[in-house]
């Protein structure tokens, strides 16, 4: 501001207005400040706390800290590129397949059982005359006699009549013990080549009785169909269990 003859005064006067009117804002300023803190039912203290909890930063929202110690596993973090594949989801383990199942024991025949012994060839002892007495085993001995020709008689299903050998064995125990003929076979052959002859139904058979009692005989009757030329060679086998040698009977049978 320049000084002029009209404005004598110049920048001084400029000066102390602005001086007055800092000054009144001041005092103005300092009466309201004194007036809030000296207000009825408000102390001093109370308002400084006011003041104190509007100025303090707001914590009740979420602790950045806590945030950070313990991230949500399922969000995705933050600075994840938005372009990588997504990460490999872990395939489900695939159902186990039930535990096969055992197989079933296979029962295996007692020591000494008929099942056992029959899997097991069975020796044939030395032969003896068609008409004599073979030993058997221990204390139990076989003996054929009355061999004669016959017409063979056939009424089971595939016997054949004709020329046969009617023939009677005697089995004797001389054991202590019963001895059982329930399981004894008889078989005939005939000729060089040895051919199997078939039971025939009759005249007179008379099979074993089922045991033996010690000290005691038993008698069989059998028919067997044995053409005419081939008698000059005939063998009847005794087998009486599958545990004990077969007794054999050789010779020339009646024609």
């Amino acid at each position: 501001m320049e000084t002029t003859p009209d404005n004598p005064a110049g920048p001084l006067a400029g000066r102390r207005r602005l001086i007055i009117v800092a000054v009144v804002l001041a005092l103005l300023l300092i009466a309201g400040t004194v007036w809030a803190t000296t207000r009825p039912g408000v102390s001093p203290t109370a308002a400084q706390a006011t003041e104190a909890a509007s100025a303090a930063p707001d914590t009740s929202g979420p602790d950045p800290s806590a945030a950070a110690a313990d991230p949500d596993p399922s969000a995705a973090p933050a600075s994840a590129d938005p372009s990588a594949p997504p990460a490999p989801v872990p395939a489900a383990e695939p159902p186990q397949a039930p535990a096969p199942e055992a197989a079933p024991a296979v029962e295996t025949p007692p020591a000494g059982s008929d099942e056992e012994l029959a899997a097991v060839e069975q020796p044939v002892a030395p032969a003896v005359p068609l008409v004599g007495t073979a030993v058997v085993k221990t204390g139990v001995s076989a003996a054929i006699t009355d061999v004669e020709a016959v017409n063979g008689e056939a009424t089971g299903i595939g016997e054949v009549a004709g020329p046969a050998l009617r023939f009677k064995i005697t089995v004797k125990n001389d054991t202590a013990a019963e001895i059982s003929l329930d399981p004894a076979v008889i078989n005939v052959s005939y000729g060089a080549d040895n051919s199997p002859a078939s039971s025939l139904s009759g005249p007179g058979p008379e099979p074993f009785p089922a045991t033996v009692a010690p000290g005691a005989s038993a008698t069989g009757i059998f028919v067997f169909g044995v053409p005419k030329d081939s008698r000059g060679s005939v063998k009847i086998f005794f087998n009486l269990d599958a545990g004990t040698p077969i007794a054999a009977f050789e010779g020339q049978a009646p024609a």
